[in-house]
Parts: C-alpha cells; sequence; structure tokens
C-alpha cells in the first residue's frame, strides 16, 4: 500500500530518501505556510524552473499557466471544496473552496496547498493495497473532485428547503438577498471547476508520455475529466433550479402587487362616487347611521369580497385543498366512472 507522508521535517526527510532509496511510491502532503520552496527542490528533487507553476496560488496566475510537463513529472492545479475548519463568517456552507496543487511524478505524488490541514485526513482516498501508482493518483484526484459535488449537494439541498418554503404561505417569504447568495456561489464554483473541463485529457497525454507509468490501458484521467464534465452539468442544473425560484419569487412580488392593487381599485370607485355632490345623496346622508351603513359598510363589504376571492384562487394549494380523485390520480388509480 502507497505510504503517506505529511510535511517535510528532519525524520520525514529521511523517510523521503528511504522510500526513494529503495523505488517506493508514496504520496506527501505540504503545507506552503510550513515549507519553502527550497526545501520542495531538496527534498523532493524539483527542478527550479517547475516552480513557478507549483506556487502560483490565487487567482492572479491563469489557469492555463499552472500546468509544467516534463519527462519526469507534471504538475498541475484543481480547486476543492473541503471542510478545513476555516469557515467563512456566519456562512451556511460547511466545505469552502481550497486550491491544491498536485505534482505526479514517476516516484511520488505531491499535493501542496496554503493552509495549515492534513489534506488525506480530510480525503481519505479509497485505494486499497495492491493496486497499481497510477490508481493512487486516480483515488487522490477523484477524491478531490468528490469535494466539489460534496459542496453542490450542500447548495442543492438549500435551494430544496427554499423551494419547499416559497410553497408554503405561512413560511417566511424568500429573500432576494439569499438567492443572490446562491447565485454567486454557484458562479464562483463554476468558474473555478469549468476550465478543469480539458485538464484531465492534457495531463493524460502528457503522463502517456513516460512509458514506466502505463497509463495507456488504464484511463483514469479520462474518468476524471467525465467526471468534471458531469460536475459542470450539475452546477449548470443547480443554476436553472435557482432561476426557477428567482422566478417565483417575482412572480410572488407581482401577485402581491396585484392584490393590493385589487383591494384598493373598489375603494377608490366608491371614494370617488361618495365624493360626488349630488343634491340627493346630501339630502339623504343626514344622519350618523346613514353615513356609517353607506360608506364604511359598503367599502367593508367590497373589500369582504375580494379577500374571499383572494383565497379561492390562492395561487398555492395544500395538499388538503387537493380533491380525493386527484390524490387517487398521483398514485396511479383512475377516477371510478358511473356505472350505467
Amino acid at each position: 500500500m502507497t505510504e503517506i507522508l505529511e510535511g517535510l521535517d528532519g525524520a520525514e526527510r529521511q523517510r523521503i530518501e528511504a522510500l526513494r532509496r529503495d523505488r517506493r511510491y508514496f504520496w506527501i502532503d505540504v503545507s506552503l505556510r510550513a515549507t519553502s520552496a527550497e526545501e520542495l527542490g531538496e527534498a523532493l528533487g524539483i527542478p527550479e524552473d517547475a516552480f513557478y507553476a507549483l506556487l502560483g496560488f490565487g487567482d492572479e496566475l491563469p489557469s492555463s499557466r499552472k500546468l509544467f510537463a516534463t519527462e519526469q513529472l507534471v504538475i498541475f492545479a484543481f480547486t476543492s471544496y473541503l471542510e478545513s475548519g476555516q469557515h467563512e463568517d456566519r456562512s451556511p456552507y460547511r466545505l469552502r473552496p481550497v486550491e491544491v496543487h498536485v505534482l505526479v511524478s514517476r516516484d511520488y505524488v505531491l499535493t501542496l496547498h496554503e493552509d495549515r490541514f492534513s489534506l488525506p485526513a480530510l480525503l481519505a482516498p479509497y485505494a486499497p493495497e495492491g493496486r497499481s501508482e497510477q490508481y493512487v493518483v486516480y483515488a487522490i484526484i477523484d477524491a478531490l473532485v468528490s469535494g466539489a459535488f460534496d459542496a453542490l449537494n450542500e447548495i442543492e439541498v438549500r435551494l430544496d428547503d427554499l423551494a419547499a418554503m416559497s410553497t408554503n404561505l405561512r413560511a417566511g417569504r424568500l429573500r432576494m438577498a439569499t438567492l443572490r447568495s446562491i447565485s454567486s456561489r454557484l458562479s464562483r464554483m463554476r468558474r473555478r471547476v469549468a476550465p478543469q473541463r480539458g485538464l484531465f485529457e492534457r495531463i493524460g497525454v502528457e503522463l502517456r508520455h513516460d512509458d514506466g507509468r502505463g497509463l495507456e490501458d488504464e484511463r483514469y484521467f479520462d474518468r476524471l475529466g467525465e467526471q468534471v464534465d458531469r460536475l459542470v452539468d450539475a452546477i449548470d442544473a443547480a443554476a436553472d433550479a435557482l432561476a426557477t425560484l428567482i422566478d417565483l419569487r417575482l412572480n410572488e412580488t407581482t401577485y402581491w402587487l396585484t392584490v393590493v392593487a385589487t383591494i384598493f381599485l373598489p375603494l377608490t370607485f366608491i371614494t370617488g362616487f361618495f365624493g360626488m355632490n349630488f343634491g340627493w345623496m346630501v339630502d339623504q346622508i343626514d344622519t350618523q347611521l346613514a353615513f356609517w351603513l353607506l360608506g364604511i359598510g359598503s367599502l367593508a363589504v367590497g373589500v369582504a369580497l375580494i379577500l374571499r376571492l383572494i383565497v379561492r384562487g390562492s395561487p398555492v394549494q395544500t395538499d388538503g385543498d387537493i380533491p380525493e380523485w386527484a390524490h387517487r390520480s398521483r398514485s396511479g388509480a383512475r377516477p371510478a366512472r358511473n356505472s350505467r
């Protein structure tokens, strides 16, 4: 089974030397804040021209410049979503984006990240004993891709809760700030993941030039590319669901504006009618009782009739309002017909 090392302290360096001397493949996880380029180069034999891509974290460096390949190694960057213990303030999401740089060589696979955490502990990749070295690399990257799927699942669960709330008139209304926050998270996720769709095809081509790894028969990187394609499609599907919620929110706002306008329309008509100085009207409405009955009473009756019509024509129908034959049709049974 592939040995896992963390950090570049004295004991780990000695272990790295022994593993490389014995030609045993290993996985080493390193935090950029706990090491330097000089230490990485000395311990792992990384060439100087590779550090530009290996240490180029952040959005300032384009994704295309974070890919480096030689006959001995391949370096690329991937953004996963992990629970690293550093959450945004008041964020409803458990996972956060983490940029991980991966170096694949003949002797080892290196994962490098900026923050201090244990990537093997967070990923826990499935790598059973007896599998090939390329399968170990595949298991690590597959776990990184799965983290992005987990983050998307968090968003989808939240969308489901908001969709359920939008169908309940007694629940709180959907806030546009919440929908904008979800839209922003989906946009950032797609912006990070979409450029990586063609990444694994390029990596697979580069690694196939290394005859010692035998990646011709095991198309692991092709599978990873297909997973990233499915991830982007799932993000687009979640964005479509969010757009539906936004439409429902706008329709709800339009509905209540229509309700208010409908209530005040007859009131405006009645007040305008009684505001005209007809001689008969002025002569007949000469007592307080006539004023309350004709003036306020007619307004109350009009409002009650409108509210009754609004409730009966509500855009949301609860299960208790659905007739019995509709429940039977949902379960696949047809309504009984009267026999002649």
